[in-house]
């Protein structure tokens, strides 16, 4: 009987795993390869901090077929801007700051095979706030760093979003 217990477990929680997969469930971060996407050489690519890199690993990680030179590919993504920025939002009555505002613009824009222009130039920005304590201020500069981070994430993934819709 503790047999058929076990067996009826996972028979439902196989099918729930089927159910939640055929429904299009993915887990957040995971993006499926769009086949419009396969050939394409992303420019600077191999600068593993940068929007770029962080572009062509996404890319990657969802099975995109990216191709190694210029010269091979279908089409090619370059990053035309990356600048990070910081605004104070907030300072105490001593002047200290309390809140940034940190920003994010990125441009891009996308090649054909002979180098003409597929998509034109363009831009996205993101904004996001940092609240800072007096008591812990390497925890503020790492916490800054982390959200940098993020926002490069995030980035890419608005990106990689144009580029399926954009591409078809």
């Amino acid at each position: 009987m503790h047999g058929v217990d076990r067996l009826i477990r996972f028979v439902g929680l196989l099918s729930l795993l089927l159910g939640l997969t055929s429904c299009g469930f993915h887990l957040k971060g995971y993006q499926q390869a769009a086949p419009d996407l396969h050939g394409l050489y992303v420019e600077q690519g191999e600068q593993r901090s940068s929007l770029a890199g962080v572009i062509q690993r996404e890319l990657s990680v969802a099975g995109v077929q990216l191709v190694s030179t210029a010269e091979q590919a279908n089409h090619r993504l370059r990053t035309t801007k990356e600048q990070f920025s910081r605004r104070v939002i907030a300072v105490d009555a001593n002047g200290k700051v309390l809140e940034y505002e940190l920003r994010l613009e990125a441009a891009f824009m996308v090649l054909g095979k002979a180098g003409a222009q597929r998509l034109p130039v363009q831009s996205l920005e993101l904004v996001r706030h940092l609240t800072l304590s007096e008591a812990d201020e390497l925890g503020q500069r790492n916490e800054a760093a982390l959200m940098r981070i993020d926002m490069r994430q995030d980035m890419a993934g608005q990106i990689i979003r144009r580029l399926q819709a954009q591409l078809k």
